[in-house]
């Protein structure tokens, strides 16, 4: 391996920069990067001793870097002219996090006569294609670069190429020489490809290396798609000095501020900072010049208004925005139509659901992907449209139309009043569809929207979002019924979160609201029962179910009187009343499956089984929960499924059944952590926290039900832990009260 390649893969495996390098060994940053492009082959040995000891080698590490600079041969000059000095802007930073990258795109152009890098604004593509310029420079006669950004037409690239190169015939010029021409930001003279094909052909030797948003669409194009650097999964200050993204703001922003390091108090900021800006080197660019004054935490929140103000940086290159805007420029009305469309979209989007809010085929998204605006990768078997959040931002601010946020609101609390099964994957869509209805589309919010909104989120389980947004939309709701079902569905997802004084206040403005409105009471007056259980004030809960299962009887509602039936039944169960509560779930039952009401019949095989646990008919408990789970499941309602697993752990754990038991609380842990469930996730710990204690682990169950006290269970089931605490061996700290 020649000497070159060497060092630069020695340096960059140890993460180090060419200035990095230059500080620990006392060689010139000049120097080394003269060594790895090949401009000096046969450095001083005391170069190369200086270089190793910097980079910590091996024995046998430093034996083979210095053969590798012994046997490189003196250039012979009596057949051949040494390089040319590279018509290539001269690098004044480090490259960071591109080794694979650089070593590919190097064998590329080695190999290969048309090379195009390719991705979205800001993600170094420039920076790339100047690096494997200087570090090829040794490989052919000359290095030439073009930057076609300032041109305005295709038909101007011919005349630009023969003024950089000062002569009227590019092609007599290389003719049959070993040529590398960088041709930099093609995208937006697109057309002029015939240029360089017919360049290609008339000179044998040349090699084209171009970057640009899509393909140059020739024969023999070698691509090489750029994506972000590697953006940080934690915050551990030891783990982030590793990662590609913080190693170039740190060292971009040591540059500007002598001293700056990664500590363990800006860790957490920096690491948020490169993922907020996607690990795009611009963004990551502009956001280090910004820490010469201020803190990353500073920056963090600033980070959507950074505009560089750096005097050589291309137009491009002065802020996020309008490396947005430039990216645009090339796009037709239509392509600019769908973009801005696709910015109303959060999360990513389905192309079935783009050609809906459309009204058309989205033609333009292959234009846009080629365009390296979006992306489009694989979810389950089905395409996915992304796009950056950095971009998005700028698209939403600046293409993105009133008209476009409405289309997009109104689909997806269409799906919402659907229940389609799709929304599953699609809660970012849906959170900023209720956002945008909230601020400026309030006629979307109509009585089946709002209420199937809150069966949205309690199904899912999302219960605090659930609780904030339907608050929002009760202050934003365009008539009195739409505003009494919000106040309705904020008191639910409260009383369901373990908050029932606070879903009793709302629960009793959503009554005021409803007036007459018999459903809306009766559901309302369901709900101030559940808050009085759920505070143990089980006579003011026993009244109000009472009244519901009374009236629902009068006016022949099925589906409230089975409602009131299961509430009854809980209330039962909780005052210790088995019996009773199994009559009135077997009631509820039998009527639910009357009516075909699939999820009814589920709430009652779940209630049923809650109450055969704590009689001890384990086995039958068990039946019961496993088609409860199944049929949540089978309905789309994680939430309720993790409530009937962590039931059916217990039942498991009844019968001594611990390997299952074990298996079936973390499945129901999971799942209830996954969606915010916080009663369900309170009882699955409470059934492991059964299960560690039966196998001999009176630590991890002592752990557990002190974690399960800090979720909004019943107060049965707080007795229950509480009394799961005083019996293991040693138990002598404080049990936490509720």
């Amino acid at each position: 391996m020649a000497l070159a390649e060497t060092l630069a893969g020695l340096r960059s495996g140890r993460g180090l920069s060419q200035e990095q390098l230059a500080a620990r060994s006392g060689i010139s940053v000049r120097a080394i990067g003269e060594i790895e492009r090949g401009a000096t082959r046969r450095p001083h040995r005391e170069t190369l001793r200086a270089l190793a000891g910097a980079l910590d080698l091996t024995p046998e590490e430093q034996d083979a870097f210095v053969r590798s600079a012994r046997s490189a041969p003196p250039p012979d000059t009596r057949r051949r002219r040494p390089a040319a000095r590279p018509a290539l802007p001269a690098p004044v930073t480090s490259i960071v996090g591109r080794s694979d990258d650089l070593a590919a795109v190097l064998r590329l152009v080695q190999d290969s006569r048309l090379v195009t890098i390719t991705g979205t604004g800001g993600v170094g593509k420039t920076r790339l294609a100047v690096e494997v310029g200087w570090r090829a420079a040794g490989r052919f006669d000359a290095v030439h670069g073009l930057d076609l950004s300032p041109l305005q037409h295709p038909d101007d690239v011919p005349q630009a190429l023969a003024e950089s190169l000062r002569t009227p015939d590019p092609g007599t010029l290389i003719g049959g020489g070993r040529w590398l021409l960088v041709l930099d930001s093609f995208e937006h003279v697109a057309a002029a490809a015939t240029t360089v094909a017919a360049l290609l052909a008339e000179c044998p030797r040349l090699t084209v290396l171009a970057t640009s948003r899509s393909p140059l669409r020739l024969r023999g194009e070698h691509l090489w798609p750029l994506a972000p650097l590697s953006i940080p999964d934690g915050d551990d200050p030891a783990g982030l000095a590793d990662n590609a993204a913080v190693r170039l703001l740190v060292e971009r922003a040591a540059a500007v501020r002598p001293g700056f390091t990664l500590t363990a108090d800006n860790a957490a900021a920096i690491a948020a900072l490169c993922r907020r800006l996607d690990g795009l080197p611009l963004a990551l660019e502009l956001a280090a010049a910004r820490l010469r004054t201020q803190a990353p935490a500073q920056v963090l929140a600033q980070v959507r208004d950074l505009h560089g103000d750096a005097v050589d940086l291309a137009d491009r290159h002065l802020s996020l925005r309008r490396t947005v805007e430039w990216s645009t420029r090339g796009l037709t009305d239509s392509d600019r139509r769908l973009f801005g469309l696709l910015g109303a979209f959060a999360g990513g989007a389905d192309p079935v659901d783009v050609e809906a809010v459309l009204g058309a085929p989205p033609l333009a998204l292959a234009t846009l992907a080629a365009h390296s605006l979006v992306t489009v990768a694989d979810r389950a078997g089905d395409p996915r449209i992304g796009m950056l959040d950095t971009i998005r931002e700028v698209v939403e601010d600046q293409l993105t139309s009133g008209a476009d946020r409405d289309a997009h609101a109104g689909h997806f609390l269409g799906l919402v009043r659907d229940a389609d099964p799709r929304l599953a994957g699609e809660q970012d869509n849906v959170r900023t569809a209720v956002q945008h209805a909230v601020s400026a589309a309030r006629g979307l919010l109509d009585v089946p929207t709002v209420r199937a909104l809150t069966h949205h989120y309690v199904a899912r389980g999302r219960l605090a979002e659930g609780r904030r947004m339907l608050t929002g939309v009760a202050s934003a709701a365009p008539t009195e019924p739409a505003r009494a079902w919000a106040l309705h569905g904020a008191a639910v997802t409260a009383n369901e979160s373990g908050d029932p004084e606070a879903a009793l206040a709302l629960a009793t403005a959503a009554v005021d609201t409803f007036g007459d409105d018999p459903d809306g009471r009766a559901a309302t007056l369901t709900l101030i029962g559940n808050a009085h259980k759920f505070a143990g004030r089980y006579d003011e809960a026993a009244a109000a179910y009472t009244g519901v299962l009374e009236q629902a009887r009068i006016i022949g509602d099925a589906r409230r009187e089975t409602i009131a039936l299961n509430n009854l039944g809980a209330l039962a169960h909780d005052r210790g009343a088995y019996e009773e509560a199994l009559g009135y779930h077997s009631a509820a039952l039998s009527r639910k499956r009357e009516i075909g009401d699939r999820r009814g019949v589920a709430v009652a095989r779940l209630n049923l089984g809650a109450v055969r646990n704590d009689t001890g008919d384990h086995a039958v408990a068990g039946a019961l929960l496993t088609e409860s789970a199944a049929a949540f499941a089978a309905l789309g309602e994680p939430g309720s499924e993790a409530f009937a697993l962590a039931l059916l752990a217990q039942s498991q754990a009844g019968l001594s059944r611990w390997d299952e038991a074990t298996a079936t609380g973390r499945r129901a842990l999971d799942l209830a952590r996954q969606v915010e469930h916080a009663q369900a996730t309170g009882l699955a710990l409470l059934a492991l926290g059964q299960t560690a204690a039966a196998t001999g682990d009176p630590t991890g169950a002592a752990d557990l039900f002190r974690e399960a006290l800090t979720f909004p269970l019943g107060l049965p089931d707080q007795a229950r832990i509480r009394e799961h605490l005083d019996a293991l061996p040693g138990a002598t700290q404080a049990v936490p009260q509720a």
